[in-house]
């Protein structure tokens, strides 16, 4: 059985605190993702909570090891907060649906793109400069499995579509008098 070790723990407050010193000498305001295993403690991670807390960085518990992509959703919304000043994220059933197939295919460790609105830092274009007391809507996440990453797609905003099979810039020329032809 594993035995509960806080004072372990707290041998490492000075590294923790020395990354997060690192990241702000480079302007980055850093989160503090706290790996979680399942012989883990919460009075553990209450301490590098606790630590962060200090620090004035907010510190998320992720579950991925052992729960995947949904393990992750403290870790998500607490950059989402930190990144565009939301106060949340809430995610749609399709959104959950897609996140749960794409971790059960493999691809529970690919990178995150958002997808949003880039009128605004949040995902309401009429939403501007740095707004507050908003929520992240993520209404479907996608898979780009072959270019190796997922996005969710924020708000409401429109994909590029695909092309068809005889683009239009095969219509465009210049004719003899100089004129350019075709973009009608």
């Amino acid at each position: 059985m594993v035995e509960e070790k806080p004072d372990d723990v707290m041998e490492g407050a000075a590294n923790l605190r020395k990354h997060i010193s690192n990241m702000r000498l480079h302007g980055i305001e850093p989160v503090v993702a706290i790996n979680a295993f399942p012989d883990d403690f919460d009075s553990e991670h209450q301490i590098i909570r606790d630590i962060a807390a200090e620090e004035g960085v907010n510190a998320a518990v992720s579950t991925h090891f052992t729960d995947g992509g949904a393990g992750s959703t403290e870790l998500a919304e607490a950059v989402a907060t930190k990144v565009y000043g939301a106060d949340g994220v809430d995610y749609t059933g399709p959104a959950n649906t897609a996140l749960a197939f794409l971790e059960k295919q493999g691809f529970g460790n690919l990178p995150v793109v958002i997808a949003k609105t880039h009128l605004s830092i949040s995902s309401d274009p009429k939403l501007l400069g740095a707004p507050t007391g908003w929520t992240l809507p993520v209404r479907e996440v996608r898979g780009a499995i072959g270019a190796g990453f997922v996005y969710p797609i924020c708000g409401n905003m429109s994909t590029m579509p695909g092309l068809s099979g005889t683009p239009a810039a095969e219509r465009i020329d210049i004719d003899e008098n100089g004129e350019v032809v075709g973009l009608s």
